[in-house]
């Protein structure tokens, strides 16, 4: 499926989808579980796909492929990039309290930026994941 048809797919099926806690890579997005994210919307650009989430965050997918888009699963099973993007949670949402964690395919590891400052976060993410899934 192109980035046009995926972003389609997503829009049909709302608000039927799959709804939970975010891994990319298989990294969780905070605790295993902990948070509910659900997408309210899905755009594409090029070959990215921009999805936006009930709390104002944004998913970017770049090149997404072999997609499962529906109740029960939500995964995008290869990317060249994944770039989660949210507001502080609790504080205003401002540029300042905007947060951002970036995956990136590099064929024999996965490498990860993030602009998190209250603390040192642990990656392991592995290629032997899904690039995105909602549990």
């Amino acid at each position: 499926m192109s980035p046009i048809e995926i972003a389609a797919a997503i829009n049909e099926n709302l608000p039927m989808l799959k709804q939970g806690t975010l891994r990319f890579w298989g990294q969780w997005f905070g605790r295993p579980y902990d948070n509910m994210h659900q997408v309210v919307h899905c755009t594409s650009e090029g070959n990215k796909i921009l999805l936006m989430f009930n709390e104002d965050e944004t998913l970017t997918v770049t090149n997404p492929r072999d997609v499962g888009i529906n109740k029960n699963a939500f995964f995008i099973q290869a990317a060249d990039r994944v770039r989660w993007e949210w507001f502080s949670y609790g504080l205003p949402k401002t540029k300042s309290n905007l947060y951002f964690e970036e995956y990136e395919n590099l064929g024999a590891h996965i490498s990860v930026a993030t602009n998190v400052d209250w603390h040192t976060p642990t990656y392991a993410p592995s290629l032997a994941e899904k690039a995105v899934e909602i549990l």
